[in-house]
């Protein structure tokens, strides 16, 4: 069995130094996000097994091989995500903590398999290493969770219900509160700064709205003086054609104080390309901002919704 189980170890250690330092599929999937970074995982799991083979490693005490091996985890690890960050990747240490993780999984194996092993210390290393790798997994559960929940609010894109719901907007400065006039309502504050542009994207969402004819978003403000925002929508063809500013939706809409609801015709979103018409089926961003604004501006998100 041993003939066929570790030419298929070195096979998969391969692919997977080719495939970590190849630097990741961030412009993914979030669900195929976190599946590249609970790769770490297995990737650092094989390659701590592969070592144990060494001839050092069989003669060295359980004592000296457990530190040795995770510090050269860190160093390992340390180096791919350095190259992944020289390629443009962020350095990531959600990764490094998957590469220990890993580490210590294969050190367990390599354990129970040493003569001198005992029981005691077999279980620790066992209870260990699973409370590692459930805090390794608790991102992709939480992200899975958040896609089933996505799916079953639909046409809802979001409305703060969760704090898990956070994950999916982009913003420099967000928390979640209850709404200044109402206790019981979850909704997203928002602080735009002076910058050139300041505002947020709804990052993950279900693309296709083609089956609808309105969107809406309910945001509440509480300054007194009114404000306006801007409103993109574009599709994948758009992100695939160079974002040209003629080749999406973009409207500007006034924000007085107290509740307002801007409501979006999905047709004007459709016919606002010059030269050709929206894709309500692959739709890819949905951003809001202000611009240059003399003062710091906030405003509450409540929900966005199509209807």
């Amino acid at each position: 069995m041993s003939r066929i189980i570790w030419p298929v170890t070195y096979l998969l250690s391969a692919i997977c130094v080719l495939l970590l330092l190849w630097g990741g599929i961030e412009t993914g999937h979030r669900l195929l996000n976190e599946l590249w970074n609970i790769g770490h995982v297995a990737a650092f799991f094989v390659w701590t097994l592969l070592l144990g083979r060494i001839s050092w490693c069989r003669k060295s005490s359980i004592a000296i091989l457990v530190p040795v091996l995770l510090l050269l985890a860190v160093i390992l690890g340390s180096v791919i995500e350095g190259l992944q960050w020289l390629r443009g990747s962020s350095f990531s240490f959600t990764d490094l903590f998957n590469d220990l993780t890993g580490a210590w999984l294969a050190l367990t194996v390599i354990y129970y398999y040493r003569i001198e092993s005992v029981k005691s210390g077999l279980l620790a290393m066992f209870g260990c290493g699973m409370l590692l790798l459930l805090l390794s997994l608790r991102s992709i559960a939480v992200t899975i969770y958040d896609e089933i929940q996505m799916h079953r609010s639909f046409p809802v894109l979001i409305d703060f219900q969760s704090p898990h719901q956070l994950h999916r907007i982009l913003a420099d400065a967000m928390q979640l509160v209850s709404a200044p006039d109402n206790d019981s309502l979850n909704v997203l504050k928002l602080d735009f700064d002076t910058s050139e542009y300041s505002g947020f994207a709804l990052q993950h969402f279900i693309a296709n709205w083609s089956q609808y004819d309105y969107l809406t978003l309910k945001i509440y403000r509480q300054q007194n003086a009114p404000v306006h925002i801007n409103c993109r929508i574009n599709d994948r063809q758009h992100d695939l054609q160079g974002y040209s500013y003629q080749d999406r939706f973009h409207r500007q809409y006034r924000l007085n104080h107290g509740w307002n609801f801007i409501n979006i015709s999905l047709q004007q979103v459709q016919n606002a390309p010059a030269n050709r018409q929206l894709d309500l089926s692959q739709i890819s961003n949905l951003g809001c901002f202000v611009l240059r604004q003399p003062i710091n501006q906030t405003i509450y998100l409540h929900k966005i919704s199509l209807y």
